[in-house]
Order: C-alpha cells, then sequence, then structure tokens
C-alpha cells in the first residue's frame, strides 16, 4: 500500500493516479550502450583491461537511481486535494486542497509532447511547486479543475 493510499481521509477517491514518464530511463539506457562500447575498448588495451567492471559499475548506480526515482514518485488527484509525492533520499511531497488551488501549468519540450510527459506545476494562491518529467499532464491538469469546479458547487 503507498503512501497515498494510507493517508486518505474517510470518504476521499482517488480521482487520477500517475507517475514519472519512463524517460527518466533514458539516460541510464545510454550509459549502459556506452559501457558496452567502452568495455570492448578496454578489454584490447592492456592498461584499461583491470579497469573494465568501471562503467559497468556506473551504469548500475544510473539505473537504480532512475528506478528508486520512479517508484517512489506518485502524483493523485482526490475528490478533495492533489497529493504529489517524489524522492526516496530527498523526499518532496506537497498536499493541496482543491479549495486553494488557483492554477495548474503544464510546460512540454517537442520530445515531451510527443511521448506525453512534461513539468507540472501548481499554484496555490501564492504558494509555487513544479513536478518535472509527470506522465500525462494534460489529463492530470483535467482532472484537477474539474475536481476544483465540481468543489465550488458544492
Amino acid at each position: 500500500m503507498s503512501y497515498i493510499d494510507k493517508n486518505l481521509l474517510p470518504g476521499e477517491q482517488i480521482m487520477f493516479r500517475t507517475r514519472k514518464h519512463i524517460i527518466l530511463f533514458l539516460w541510464p539506457l545510454a550509459w549502459t550502450i556506452f559501457s558496452g562500447y567502452a568495455s570492448a575498448y578496454m578489454l584490447e588495451n592492456p592498461i584499461l583491461y583491470k579497469l573494465v567492471w568501471t562503467p559497468w559499475v556506473v551504469a548500475f548506480i544510473f539505473w537504480a537511481h532512475a528506478f528508486l526515482e520512479y517508484i517512489t514518485s506518485e502524483f493523485v488527484v482526490t475528490n478533495r486535494r492533489v497529493m504529489m509525492r517524489e524522492g526516496f533520499f530527498t523526499r518532496h511531497s506537497n498536499e493541496v486542497r482543491l479549495a486553494a488551488i488557483s492554477q495548474v501549468n503544464i510546460d512540454q519540450s517537442i520530445i515531451g509532447q510527443l511521448l506525453n510527459f512534461g513539468t507540472v506545476s501548481l499554484n496555490a494562491f501564492g504558494a509555487f511547486d513544479a513536478y518535472p518529467l509527470i506522465a500525462k499532464p494534460f489529463q492530470f491538469q483535467k482532472i484537477v479543475n474539474e475536481q476544483v469546479d465540481k468543489s465550488q458547487t458544492r
């Protein structure tokens, strides 16, 4: 059970849930490919052959970091609030009541538009918080806006 599921209020329902986008794994993948080429070169070099393990250790560290960042990220819209949490070693978390949200902004690059990820920024009457590499940012924004409208009509 996730942190957000444990901290739901009585009667609170999850309307939308997302995570970081899998683009997080691009750099570890690129480093792994580089490690293969670097290892082939290092094995042929009589000085570097003892260090052939080095690029693979770095690749493992990149993979572990990306994996931890992916599995510890949670972004949820409920019928009462928006809950965002990410990070393992350093946590960044934010819970905002729907009534306090004044604006939800999305920033996307061209690649973000093609792969459906971006930075979600929440403005809550003076407070500002941004979360990068969120999967399905426009669907997140739409659900937040729908829930804000519903909470204002109650």
